[in-house]
């Protein structure tokens, strides 16, 4: 589930390496073209050579505004839903209060491991990051369910009143919105990904551009080394920016989770208050 594409199985150190030589590759087969074609071109030749050169690469700098836009977007929908379910999950541990015993205490503890978890206080690290994150989301969701059966349960129910099965039915609509927000961050984080159509149109307009720039280096037989490594390299970064942007799992970018850690501190210590108050 956490793989979308191929990129996704390459590390991103290995990926930008290895999109810095497709471009400088890309770059000599042009020139070398350019080189054969020198003998046979003529001005008029070589200034529409350079008028294509210039429309290809303003063309992969739009593809590749537009793509960060897309990946910038996504991000932005997954610190959203951070901070919402950070919103949600207080008001949930808040409205448990109302609970009755034994359940009261369940769901606030509950709710705790499920914001340490939220908040990666136990950190991804090692090879299989994949595995790791999955793991995180199954014990999410077991959470959720234990939390459901607290909220749902209908134990002691017919001795209520009326105001306090309202208040009940608060915390079991908590229960469900950190749920609904719980799908929705997954889902923005894992399944709503750049297209891998995308992916390939994009290398591939970065490929044809690198071409015709080394092809009209190569018909004026002029060309600077320095030059060429600093623009493969400048559009290979980018592309990777993006890449990282994507990834469920970002090296690069890293979304600010302080509004859970504080709520995570804060839960930790209304506990601590209620099973130690002379502490």
């Amino acid at each position: 589930m956490l793989v979308s594409h191929f990129f996704d199985l390459i590390p991103i150190w290995l990926l930008l390496i290895g999109t810095i030589l497709i471009m400088i590759v890309f770059i000599e087969y042009g020139f070398r073209l350019g080189k054969r074609a020198q003998a046979h071109a003529k001005k008029a030749q070589t200034s529409q050579v350079r008028a294509i050169m210039g429309a290809g690469l303003g063309l992969l700098a739009f593809m590749l505004a537009f793509t960060f836009a897309t990946a910038q977007s996504h991000f932005e929908v997954r610190v959203q839903s951070l901070a919402e379910e950070a919103r949600i999950a207080r008001n949930a541990f808040m409205q448990a209060d109302l609970l009755r015993e034994p359940g009261r205490t369940q769901a606030r503890q509950l709710l705790k491991d499920y914001v340490e978890l939220r908040a990666e206080l136990k950190e991804i690290s090692g090879d299989n990051v994949a595995e790791q994150v999955a793991e995180l989301i199954r014990m999410s969701e077991n959470i959720h369910r234990q939390l459901w059966s607290l909220a749902a349960g209908s134990d002691g129910q017919s001795t209520l009143d009326a105001s306090q099965i309202e208040q009940h039915d608060l915390f079991m609509v908590s229960v469900l919105a950190l749920s609904d927000v719980h799908y929705t961050r997954v889902h923005s984080a894992i399944m709503n990904r750049i297209p891998l159509t995308i992916w390939m149109t994009l290398y591939l307009m970065a490929a044809l551009a690198m071409i015709i720039m080394g092809y009209q280096a190569g018909l004026t037989d002029r060309r600077s080394p320095v030059a060429t490594i600093t623009l493969a390299c400048a559009f290979s970064a980018v592309i990777i920016l993006i890449t990282d942007l994507d990834r469920p799992v970002m090296s690069f970018f890293e979304i600010n989770k302080q509004l859970l850690v504080d709520l995570y501190e804060y839960m930790a210590a209304d506990l601590r208050l209620e099973y130690f108050p002379n502490d």
